[in-house]
């Protein structure tokens, strides 16, 4: 838990994008409550903006490689399904 502080005093601009990302997609979620076209919508504009933000991360970081990207796409492909078929 120590190192999650830290890491997070290192860094804040990458976890406050982080934060915003989730609060903003969680309030159109919530505001677009009952209108499951709407919500589809704000699924697949979250995990494009988590994907691309992701990997914008990691190449600034200069450590992005093709298992990352290939993680990062699989787990916003999954998001995708899991979310979408619920609705």
């Amino acid at each position: 838990m120590k190192h999650i502080f830290h890491e997070i005093k290192k860094h804040p601009q990458n976890y406050a994008v982080g934060i915003i990302l989730v609060l903003s997609i969680s309030f159109l979620f919530y505001f677009y409550n009952g209108q499951p076209y709407v919500q589809r919508q704000v699924v697949y504009l979250a995990s494009g903006l988590y994907l691309g933000w992701s990997l914008w991360h990691h190449y600034r970081r200069g450590d992005i490689t093709a298992s990352i990207m290939m993680e990062y796409l699989l787990l916003a492909l999954l998001a995708l399904i899991v979310v979408s078929t619920t609705l």
